[in-house]
């Protein structure tokens, strides 16, 4: 029973077998009568290709007319980086047919086709850098464009995509049926926008550009020339007496064959040497996004690198709310050392910035989609704590002009987390004022065990009239009449305080708020005035302004003492300048 049921798994196994050997005979059968049915073409039709391309091939006024105006058309393009303008330039230029002719004419032992059709070509190639060339020693501002820089570094990825342009323009020209596909054909395999490229890299000097485009040019020529002399053959359009002796047939080959390997092996260095800088490009952008990540309201704006013979130079320009520390830049140096075989020579340009919202955000806005919405990314932990810590402090300090947020940082400590605030002043906040900015960032990260520390930075704002005590005093706007009570107010002010013996009021400003008047002075002297002596005060500058005055003090014992008298800082200061300037 058993070896029935073995004998039986050996004859399905087989028949499965047959049925796929026979499967695959079909599939190979109809793939090679679809490709003889591709390639079968009446001799008729052959007859008319022939003639097209003869008629394509031969130089004259209107051909030289409509490469001029292509090329025109490709370097205005080029120059306003517009990709449709350099599509329309490719749609317009005849050059693709004069390539057709060289490899009928070479296929077939034609010579006269073959003066035409190289005629035709060279000319077209020169008129098309000429007129590119005159186009950009125009009095233009020429900028380098995307679309220019992509046509100046061709690989061996470029060959082939030629190879199969002009394969697939070849077998669009002898096949009716698909040749409505030639313009777009004649799109894919690009000739003219490398030759306007070039003409443009001659214009500003650029001789390296100039190569590379050229030779982007010359390596899709030989491509579709090599191609088409194929499709050629295998179509029938050349007979045994035309193809004539081997060697003969391979001599009218050989430049084009030689030319092919030279330009394969110039291409696949510049894919190889493409290759090794694009992977270095990603590990440069790997470890800034590494870094970067962790730093609040820091992103990379553009990264450009050069590589020499022992090192590689790096210019990374960011968008940051601070200047990146040199131990900063070199930690980043080491990273990159380790995956890059050159040493690494890094600058870091710092464009400092800060992104504040109206109510704070934790996400990172990264860009925009096709629909023209923001894409956003989760934040870092620490960078969602800082930014909304910032936002609560901003928030907080909208109703405090006197008060300026710098900087907010998060520091680690044994003890937790702490806020580091860093805010200009023109005085010290007190203890009251920190706490209440706490208790507000510890609501909005519902985290109430974190701490804040407020660092103030001196912040003396001066103009011409003295140190600004109330903004209003110093930028407010005034009528004349009340410009003239502010300044008797004052003056006033200013001769009741100095009325006290060694009292010297060194700045004085009067703001009008809902129809009073205040006045804040800075007052020095040996001792502290009293408020009765500022009540005093007050009712007699009211009385001689017959205005009501409210006065308020910030007296400091500070004093410059010499043999003769006590005086202020300010005059002590200014009777020196005096002395000097005598």
């Amino acid at each position: 029973m058993a070896a029935k049921g073995a004998q039986e798994a050996r004859a399905f196994a087989a028949k499965g077998t047959q049925e796929a050997k026979e499967s695959y005979a079909r599939s190979k059968e109809a793939v090679i009568d679809g490709v003889s049915e591709l390639l079968s073409v009446s001799d008729r039709r052959k007859r008319t290709i022939a003639d097209d391309i003869a008629r394509g091939s031969t130089p004259h006024t209107s051909y030289y007319i409509l490469m001029s105006v292509s090329a025109l058309i490709a370097s205005f393009g080029l120059v306003a980086n517009s990709p449709a303008v350099v599509i329309g330039a490719m749609l317009v230029s005849p050059l693709m047919t004069p390539i057709f002719g060289i490899s009928l004419a070479l296929v077939r032992g034609d010579m006269a086709l073959l003066r035409k059709a190289l005629q035709a070509e060279v000319g077209g190639v020169a008129l098309a850098v000429g007129v590119a060339t005159f186009f950009g020693l125009l009095p233009l501002s020429l900028e380098v464009t995307s679309e220019m820089l992509a046509r100046t570094s061709p690989t061996l990825l470029d060959l082939l995509v030629a190879a199969l342009a002009g394969l697939a323009g070849c077998l669009a020209m002898i096949d009716e049926r698909i040749s409505p596909v030639l313009p777009g054909i004649a799109i894919a395999i690009a000739l003219l926008p490398p030759l306007s490229t070039c003409g443009l890299c001659l214009a500003v000097g650029a001789s390296q550009g100039a190569y590379g485009a050229f030779l982007l040019f010359f390596a899709n020529f030989l491509a579709i020339l090599m191609v088409a002399s194929g499709i050629f053959i295998v179509a029938g359009f050349v007979t045994r007496e035309q193809i004539g002796p081997k060697w003969f047939f391979l001599k009218r080959f050989s430049a084009a064959v030689v030319a092919l390997l030279l330009v394969t092996v110039l291409l696949t260095q510049a894919l190889i040497t493409i290759t090794k800088e694009r992977r270095i490009s990603r590990r440069i952008e790997a470890v800034f996004e590494e870094e970067v990540s962790s730093i609040p309201a820091t992103s990379v704006e553009q990264i450009i690198h050069r590589i020499g013979k022992d090192k590689i130079d790096i210019l990374a320009t960011l968008r940051t709310p601070r200047v990146f520390s040199p131990d900063k830049v070199k930690k980043i140096e080491d990273k990159l050392n380790e995956g890059i075989d050159l040493d690494t020579n890094l600058i870091v340009r710092c464009g400092i910035a800060r992104d504040v919202s109206s109510t704070g955000s934790t996400s990172a806005v990264v860009t925009k989609n096709l629909d023209g919405e923001f894409i956003t990314s989760r934040l870092d932990p620490v960078v969602e704590t800082v930014q909304m810590a910032e936002q609560a402090l901003r928030e907080m300090l909208a109703g405090h002009p006197e008060l300026f947020l710098e900087n907010v940082d998060l520091v680690e400590l044994a003890a937790g987390q702490v806020i580091l605030a860093s805010i200009q002043s023109s005085r010290a906040l007190v203890a009251h004022e920190v706490e209440a900015f706490e208790k507000r960032i510890q609501e909005r990260l519902d985290n109430h065990d974190i701490r804040l520390l407020v660092r103030c930075n001196d912040l003396v704002d001066v103009t011409s009239k003295g140190h600004v005590l109330y903004g209003k005093a110093h930028f407010g706007k005034l009528s004349p009449s009340e410009l003239n009570l502010q300044k008797r107010i004052e003056k006033t002010t200013k001769e009741q305080i100095e009325g006290a013996a060694n009292m010297f009021a060194t700045n004085i400003d009067a703001a009008l708020k809902d129809g009073q008047w205040s006045v804040r002075a800075e007052v020095v002297g040996p001792n502290m005035m009293t408020p009765k002596e500022v009540r005093q005060i007050e009712r007699d500058v009211s009385r001689i302004v017959r205005h009501q005055v409210n006065i308020y003090l910030w007296c400091r014992s500070e004093l410059m003492v010499t043999k003769e008298a006590y005086s202020s800082v300010e005059d002590f200061t200014k009777q020196m300048m005096e002395q000097k300037n005598k």
